[in-house]
């Protein structure tokens, strides 16, 4: 039963244009019969029977179905009330073009929270029967004529044996013949429930109906109960009386049998020919000719046309008892689950038009896009200690205009400092190349920053084996690829780390050096024993270079400094022919054939650290060597001159910075220094490769948005059929982001992996190493931007949507 009291409504509500369309309506309707709403365009019945139905909302007033109020509640209360009690017909059928209609008529009973299998089967295929549309079950609704889509809509609307049944102009858009079959099954089904009907056909109402309302400009003007006509003066336009023509002419000769029935007199004119069991018909007038055989929908009846009479209603009959199953209760359910939606989803973008599949191609080249762009702005801002670290990460650095020797010596004794280097701690060793007779005159550079091996431990050994003597070395990975730039180091084979286990590194006036390890702590670093740090810092600015033992002075290189080199590197190939070895500071020795130059026990104009150098000795050598030499302190104090800076190897870094710091020195953290002047130098590098790609990232979403916006403009109307026979709001939510998942792992995903396989391969060559960076971060938030976009995209618009009661999207869904 349904009771609406005082319910007022109004469109444009305060506006110039505002229409009172439903006027403080008062109305009881009992729980069977077949009540007309009738009235001309305009006059509120179709708005009347949407509130009524719950498919649209009342400003003021209240209805009732079977007792329970459907205003003023949320749309979910309402949802369930009306899916409970109310089946729905529409004047346009309001089925699912791209389902079946044995499952646009299951739809309602899954609503209803029928889910058995043979359940629905039976119900489905017994209202299908009984409409007469039972072999049209597997056929699509877009596939039937007006006649039997509404047959459909009414099987849908019956199947879950609702309380109530609205019926908006269900007869509108047919034909006579099918008006009359449907008002037939309409007025049948209210035998048992209550029908309320709008139509603007008071000749149907009136013979149908068993009460009938009039309105007008919304108020009721008339209600009362229809015991009128008996019968109705309906003439279907398919059916031919012959019994009515007032002219029978009959034509008969031997096996000729033609009868002529008009009601003028005719100028008939045939030519009638039969060959090869074919009847050719030429006419000579102007007359259309049409052919009635078993498939016309032309009737051609030995009678004279009468009446319909109320017996024309009686043989339809719905005895939903015999054949359901009582026990099983109805409950506002959903009618997904996740294996549904995922196929679902699938299945609607397999069964897409080939226009809507070329925009999955659009997908796939958005989710392209948008990891190029995000593994250009993660390469920008991937910033790796390997790009701009130059020195061991453990140092730091004063920077000075000169070192004072005393000075260092006394930072050398502070408790906060390990040691001590004079410069910038880069060195160079000479890398030979001389595996085959082609590249014998080839070398390359090992370079790297100074390094104690006491920094390192058997545990940061990734390749090879700690030192064990004074002339092994380690370097850092950083080191190797910096090798490998050189393409010559490539052609003698070697192309891997291990292969440089082994290889020796050559010092000037040094012995051999062997790399025996490899670490990983990027530091580009060499790591020696701390005992050749001074040796190895000296041959850096030589004159002078090595060649099997030998030393040559370099003439392209002028000094105004004498070159001095250790002593204890070359004592065992000179003799002392008179005077002594150079053991205190400031002494030197030269070769005998300079004794004029330079007398013995005297000192010369050169100085060291403020203090003349003295002649202690004059020397010999097999290979006639002609250079100077002193003890190692001497030469670490020349180095200390000639360097403007000093690298320090902290015990303690913040420590040793607040030591220097206090003695006003300038000093600085190599690693965050070489840092910050990376960042300073690679900024608007950065910001611009930022700017750009999140340009491209947002071009690429803006396609997006108008793909999905695009697609989901053309559904609106099946959005408003699926709320209008009330399926949950979740459940719509839940098929559109179905096909949105569907969409992202058909085009996005397949789009982020052809680039994320294009990215990987470019970004292992060299060039475009820094360019693009590739790692399942930047696919995994590629992929969680293209899910991320694509839901909110196309739920947005389904939540505002869905924010308008069923009847307002079904009366906008063209837009």
């Amino acid at each position: 039963m349904i009771k609406i009291e005082k319910v007022n409504k109004y469109f444009n509500r305060r506006k110039k244009n505002e229409i009172h369309v439903i006027n403080d309506t008062t109305l009881t309707f009992d729980k069977t019969g077949l009540v007309a709403l009738l009235g001309p365009s305009g006059s509120g019945k179709t708005t009347l029977l949407n509130v009524i139905g719950g498919l649209d909302k009342v400003n003021k007033g209240k209805i009732y179905i079977n007792g329970e109020r459907i205003t003023k509640r949320s749309m979910n209360k309402i949802d369930k009330i009306r899916n409970l009690n109310v089946g729905y017909i529409f004047q346009d059928y309001k089925l699912v073009d791209d389902l079946t209609v044995f499952d646009n008529v299951a739809l309602v009973l899954k609503t209803s929270g029928i889910k058995d299998k043979k359940e629905i089967k039976t119900r489905v295929n017994y209202v299908l029967e009984t409409l007469n549309i039972y072999r049209y079950r597997n056929r699509y609704a877009n596939m039937l004529s007006g006649g039997e889509r509404q047959r459909v809509g009414i099987a849908r609307a019956i199947v879950s044996e609702p309380d109530i049944i609205i019926a908006d102009e269900p007869t509108g858009n047919l034909d006579s013949k099918h008006t009359l079959e449907i008002m037939n099954i309409i007025k049948s089904i209210s035998k048992n429930r209550l029908v309320i009907l709008v139509t603007h056909e008071s000749d149907l109402a009136k013979f149908y109906a068993s009460r009938v309302i009039e309105l007008e400009d919304g108020k009721v003007i008339s209600d009362y109960a229809n015991t009128g006509a008996d019968d109705l003066d309906y003439r279907l336009e398919n059916n031919i009386y012959l019994k009515d023509f007032k002219n029978h002419n009959i034509i008969k000769d031997d096996n000729v049998n033609i009868e002529l029935f008009s009601d003028n007199k005719e100028n008939i004119d045939l030519n009638i020919i039969v060959k090869n069991g074919n009847i050719y018909i030429n006419s000579k007038t102007s007359e259309k000719l049409e052919l009635i055989d078993e498939n016309s929908d032309i009737k051609l009846l030995n009678e004279n046309y009468k009446k319909i009479d109320k017996t024309i209603y009686e043989k339809y009959e719905f005895n939903f008892g015999e054949v359901i199953n009582k026990n099983i209760k109805k409950r506002y359910s959903s009618i997904f689950n996740l294996f549904t939606l995922t196929l679902n989803g699938f299945k609607k973008i397999f069964d897409y038009s080939f226009i809507k599949k070329v925009l999955l191609l659009g997908f796939f080249a958005a989710s392209m896009f948008i990891l190029l762009s995000y593994s250009r702005i993660f390469a920008a801002l991937n910033i790796e200690d390997k790009d701009f670290v130059t020195y061991n990460k453990n140092y730091l650095q004063i920077i000075m205009n000169k070192i004072n020797v005393d000075d260092y010596l006394e930072y050398e004794k502070n408790e906060n400092v390990d040691y001590l280097i004079p410069g910038n701690s880069h060195v160079s060793f000479i890398f030979p190349l001389k595996d085959y007779y082609q590249t014998m005159e080839f070398q390359a550079s090992l370079a790297g920053s100074l390094s104690s091996t006491e920094m390192i431990n058997k545990e940061d050994i990734i390749i090879g084996r700690m030192p064990t003597s004074k002339n092994e070395i380690v370097i850092d990975l950083m080191n190797y690829d910096q090798m490998m730039k050189d393409k010559n180091i490539k052609q003698i084979g070697i192309n891997t780390p291990e292969k440089l286990i082994g290889r020796k590194a050559l010092i000037t006036n040094m012995e051999d050096f062997t790399i025996v390890g490899i670490v990983d702590l990027e530091s580009p670093s060499i790591y020696v024993d701390n005992s050749n740090f001074i040796n190895i810092l000296s041959s850096q600015n030589s004159n002078y270079y090595y060649t099997d033992r030998n030393i040559y002075m370099d003439s392209s290189q002028s000094s105004s400094n004498v070159e001095i080199f250790n002593y204890e590197l070359f004592k065992e190939d000179i003799i002392i022919k008179k005077g002594k070895e150079p053991i205190n500071d400031y002494e030197i020795i030269v070769s005998e054939e300079n004794s004029f130059m330079y007398p013995l026990n005297k000192t010369i104009d050169e100085k060291i650290n403020d203090t003349k150098l003295k002649v202690v000795g004059y020397y010999s050598s097999n290979d006639n060597m002609n250079y100077i030499y002193t003890n190692n302190n001497t030469v670490k104090y020349k180095i200390i001159e000639n360097n403007q800076n000093i690298t320090v190897y902290p015990k303690d870094k913040e420590a040793a910075l607040a030591y220097f710091r206090e003695k006003n020195l300038n000093i600085n953290d190599t690693f965050e220094l070489s840092r910050k002047e990376y960042m300073e130098n690679a900024r608007s590098s950065i910001n611009s490769t930022i700017i750009v790609s999140s340009i491209v990232i947002a071009i690429s979403l803006i396609e997006i948005f108008l793909m999905i916006r695009a697609s989901f403009l053309s559904r609106i109307k099946e959005i408003g059929i699926y709320r209008a026979i009330g399926v949950k709001k979740s459940d719509i939510y839940k098929m559109f982001a179905s096909e949105i998942g569907a969409i992202t792992i058909i085009a996005c995903f397949t789009g982020t992996a052809f680039m994320a396989y294009i990215l990987k391969n470019l970004s292992e060559i060299v060039y475009f190493k820094n360019i693009f960076l590739i790692n399942p971060l930047v696919i995994i938030l590629g992929v969680l931007t293209s899910i991320v976009f694509n839901l909110l995209v196309g739920l947005i618009p389904v939540y505002n949507v869905l924010r308008k009661t069923p009847a307002n999207i079904l009366a906008r869904h063209d837009i």
